[in-house]
Formats: structure tokens, C-alpha cells, sequence
């Protein structure tokens, strides 16, 4: 029960990071089609995964059931890490990136 309810709560924004939008640019419809069935826009900032990660984690979601062509892929991967990297601006900098 103890995993259940810390999975709950990993999965809960982190306060500072709600917004609604993702920011524009190449590859935005690829993620709001692909993730927002389960995810919201906050989810996405509170990762800052590099890359390497986020294709890991692109790739995973492509075998859960996302609906996310194989030709969008790199297209998504680019956008999360050009937004949503060790770098983003939408964490709060008190955070620390997943590592």
C-alpha cells in the first residue's frame, strides 16, 4: 500500500510548476496528442531528464499504449528535451534533475 500511495503522490505537480500550455514550437501536437490522454503539461515540466532519458521514457510510453507514431518520435523527444530538460524554466530552481 505504502509504493501505492507514493506513486500517487510522485505523479502530483509540483507546486510553483501548473501552467496550462505548453510552450510553442515544433513538436507541441506531437506531446499534447501522445500525452495528455494521461498526463498534464505539469507532469512534463517537474521531469528534467536529459535526452538519453527522455527517449528512454518516450519509448516506454510507445510501448504502454502511446499514440505517438514511430515518425513522431524523434520530433517529441527533441521538443521534451529542448523544454523540459536539466535546464527548463518551468521547475522551479530549487529542484534537483532526475538522475
Amino acid at each position: 500500500m505504502t509504493w501505492l500511495l507514493l506513486a500517487i503522490l510522485a505523479a502530483l505537480p509540483m507546486p510553483g510548476t501548473q501552467f496550462k500550455q505548453l510552450p510553442d514550437s515544433k513538436g507541441k501536437a506531437e506531446i499534447e496528442h501522445a500525452c495528455y490522454t494521461c498526463h498534464s503539461p505539469d507532469l512534463l515540466a517537474q521531469q528534467r531528464l536529459t535526452p538519453k532519458q527522455w527517449t528512454a521514457t518516450v519509448e516506454k510510453m510507445m510501448r504502454w499504449g502511446a499514440e505517438l507514431k514511430e515518425s513522431d518520435k524523434q520530433v517529441a523527444i527533441d521538443y521534451l528535451s529542448r523544454h523540459f530538460g536539466p535546464e527548463n524554466r518551468f521547475t522551479p530552481t530549487a529542484t534537483t534533475p532526475m538522475k
